[in-house]
């Protein structure tokens, strides 16, 4: 959060410096931005103590976005993660330990999302919301490997294997509030905090991850 609190800090520095001749104007126009993703750490509780416990990680993001209006943008998210985690495992007849995985997971989101600026201007806050999917794979082989083989037209005949792993695909929804200043010429920087909630985690206690975003983009 002090990433996020400093970066909001520079980017209301920065309209003082940069308010002349800038109107900001954003209307009918594309634009993308690569941005530095901080998501927080979850613990996620279930059924008879079972729980699992992700780390904290810093990813990166894409976006892309068309200006309906000066205020109003439509756009799709892409971002990529890999936390740790540590997952708790308990057997359900009692008769067993339960049994600890710690590892790295692979985590990818994918969303559709409506942002709303509050102001005309180069400088504005703004509102945004989403939905779509976020896929976590666990790393964790789900069986023996599966072996292929094949004629190769260098290396002749070849076999290799491969893991499945244990992984799942979630809908995800949700919402989150931040500050953008674009530069003269078109460039601009974003800087916010969303929470997003995952659908289809069962009788999970709290499934919500929240992240800070820093983005930098271009306009065209």
């Amino acid at each position: 959060m002090r990433i996020l609190m400093t970066a909001m800090l520079l980017i209301t520095l920065s309209v003082t410096a940069n308010a002349q001749n800038n109107t900001g104007k954003r209307a009918y126009s594309w634009e993308w931005t690569v941005s530095g993703i901080f998501q927080e750490s979850k613990a996620i509780g279930s059924e008879n103590s079972s729980s699992i416990d992700v780390d904290s990680d810093v990813g990166f993001g894409l976006n892309m976005s068309y200006n309906l209006s000066n205020k109003l943008a439509v756009g799709f998210d892409l971002e990529f993660l890999r936390p740790k985690y540590e997952a708790v495992l308990v057997d359900d007849l009692g008769q067993e330990d339960d049994i600890v995985i710690r590892h790295n997971m692979s985590q990818f989101n994918g969303r559709i999302k409506g942002t709303f600026n509050l102001i005309d201007g180069p400088f504005t806050p703004f509102l945004e919301a989403g939905l779509g999917w976020s896929y976590f794979d666990s790393n964790i082989a789900d069986g023996p490997p599966i072996v292929g083989c094949w004629w190769h037209p260098i290396w002749g005949y070849i076999c290799d294997g491969y893991y499945r792993t244990y992984s799942d695909t979630l809908f995800s929804y949700g919402a989150g509030a931040g500050l953008r200043y674009q530069f003269i010429g078109g460039s601009f920087v974003k800087a916010s905090y969303n929470v997003w909630e995952l659908d289809g985690l069962g009788k999970a206690s709290d499934s919500a991850f929240g992240a800070a975003r820093l983005e930098f983009g271009w306009k065209f």
